[in-house]
């Protein structure tokens, strides 16, 4: 079997939940969680076994992190785009 790829997502809302269990369901690794309120990351990472982060810049930085699912409000999605599409991550 390959090797498995490794997702972060960023934001901690409802529709993270539904893409965490997605990454489990597929028999992927969910790598990490970014929120810019820490406590929230840490409650979601503790949830579903992952690492928080509050900078979403140190999280697209972790060389585990192939993929990055973008869960934060409509508003936002350019901003993460960019800094996954600058860490050479997939969106």
């Amino acid at each position: 079997m390959g090797r498995k790829f490794g997702f972060a997502i960023a934001g901690t809302g409802m529709i993270a939940r539904v893409h965490a269990r997605a990454v489990q369901a597929i028999g992927a690794r969910l790598v990490a969680v970014c929120s810019r309120q820490l406590s929230r990351a840490e409650a979601f990472a503790a949830e579903f076994g992952c690492a928080a982060y509050a900078d979403l810049t140190a999280m697209l930085a972790l060389p585990e992190v192939d993929i990055l699912l973008i869960a934060t409000p409509s508003g936002a999605h350019c901003e993460a785009a960019v800094a996954a599409a600058r860490a050479g991550k997939h969106v």
